[in-house]
């Protein structure tokens, strides 16, 4: 027989309302399951062994981490400058932009797909996210959004 959480994923919650369960039950693995803050998040397991740095680079630095099976090379993209000339960018690091890493990969793999909606807003990603919105909670995310947009990460396993 199957689980009051496999009929509500298969079939839906009033599938599983219409089969011999107690609605009690029913209501609390449906409420559990569209909860977003409950899920799993899902990562590379790349990124477990090899992360990005916890300090800020110089811009146009390069990052490269090596460990007993990965490889983790960060390559910076360039940005307009002022004058609206290319310059390098920077590699993205920290917390933040571990946290966006981590949403990015859970949110492809829950929609099965490579491209992540992000949000009408900064605001609203931010709230999906689980992060203030203002202040410098909200410039980190944006800079460091912007940095992984730039970047070219490149996993080697060996």
């Amino acid at each position: 027989m199957e689980s009051v959480h496999e009929i509500i994923e298969t079939r839906g919650k009033q599938a599983a309302l219409m089969a011999d369960l107690d609605r009690r039950v029913v209501e609390a693995a449906a409420q559990y399951m569209a909860d977003e803050e409950s899920g799993i998040g899902f990562l590379y397991s790349g990124w477990c062994q090899a992360v990005l740095p916890h300090r800020r680079l110089p811009d146009g630095q390069p990052w490269q981490i090596r460990t007993q099976r990965v490889t983790l090379a960060v390559e910076p993209g360039l940005r307009p400058g002022p004058d609206g000339d290319l310059v390098p960018g920077g590699v993205a690091y920290g917390s933040r932009a571990r946290l966006i890493m981590l949403y990015l990969q859970t949110t492809a793999l829950r929609t099965r797909s490579r491209e992540v909606e992000l949000g009408g807003s900064l605001r609203e990603w931010l709230s999906r996210m689980g992060i203030p919105q203002g202040g410098k909670s909200q410039a980190d995310v944006r800079e460091q959004a912007d940095r992984i947009s730039r970047c070219r990460f490149t996993f080697h396993v060996q």
